[in-house]
């Protein structure tokens, strides 16, 4: 079974030169410069909700829950080299 689905999409006639010569520049044939282009928007998409969801548990998180850095560092495992 295939891991992959077919996307049809409409695109503007007027625009396919524009298309064809990035294409060409790029070196990059359609198929991977559009599966490129959607999963990094997907990535940038998902990197947007968790900056958001982080962002309102920090807005959340009661000041006597935080720590200092040192104690996350120790926390972590991780030696002054590390940090």
């Amino acid at each position: 079974m295939k891991n992959t689905v077919r996307l049809n999409v409409e695109f503007p006639k007027k625009d396919l030169p524009y298309l064809k010569t990035l294409l060409t520049k790029k070196g990059v044939s359609l198929k991977a410069f559009a599966t490129e282009m959607l999963l990094k928007a997907i990535e940038e998409y998902e990197d947007a909700l968790f900056d958001a969801e982080a962002c309102e548990r920090l807005k959340n998180t009661k000041e006597e829950d935080w720590m200092s850095w040192d104690k996350a560092c120790r926390l972590a495992g991780w030696d002054d080299g590390e940090a």
